[in-house]
């Protein structure tokens, strides 16, 4: 049983960034084949985090890039994760809009900015440092690198985040 049950931490990224991938390697109820009707598909994650001996229970709204949620969906969430691709610096372009979208209705969400790709350092077109100020500049709460393709500080990602909902 969870200690902690966040059921709605909202994820935004652009296409091909890693969010997909994501799902299908740490989420249960992915399926490729859904069409998405209101815009998002939610998933849990397969095992809950382990967090100072405690257990928390993470469900990701993966949001589509045409759907933004409502004042009442964005009150009752937990918290949320802007990733982008560090292969590719376009991937960067919405995150002023996804944040402040999210800001125009709860100041005091906890925001993770997570650069993908790790795994792919060689074609890196996006520095940590430039990360750690796109995440300054919009008042983001966190950041860090991962790769979803090797797991690579997913697990890190995953505790960083429950411990800004907790904290």
């Amino acid at each position: 049983m969870s200690d902690y049950i966040f059921g709605k931490i909202f994820f935004f990224s652009d296409e091909r960034v890693g969010k997909t991938t994501f799902s299908k390697k740490y989420c249960v109820g992915f399926d490729p084949s859904y069409k998405r009707t209101i815009g998002a598909n939610i998933f849990k994650l397969k095992q809950d985090v382990k967090f100072q001996g405690d257990n928390a229970s993470l469900c990701f709204w993966d949001i589509s890039d045409h759907f933004y949620p409502t004042n009442i969906m964005f009150k009752s969430a937990h918290g949320g994760i802007i990733m982008y691709d560090i292969t590719n610096r376009s991937s960067l372009s919405k995150i002023p809009e996804w944040s402040n979208k999210i800001r125009q209705f709860r100041e005091d969400i906890p925001i993770l900015l997570v650069g993908n790709k790790l795994d792919l350092e060689e074609n890196r077109e996006i520095s940590r440092d430039y990360g750690i100020m796109i995440k300054e500049e919009n008042s983001l709460s966190s950041f860090i690198e991962i790769s979803v393709e090797t797991g690579e500080n997913v697990d890190n990602m995953l505790e960083i985040l429950v411990n800004l909902m907790i904290n």
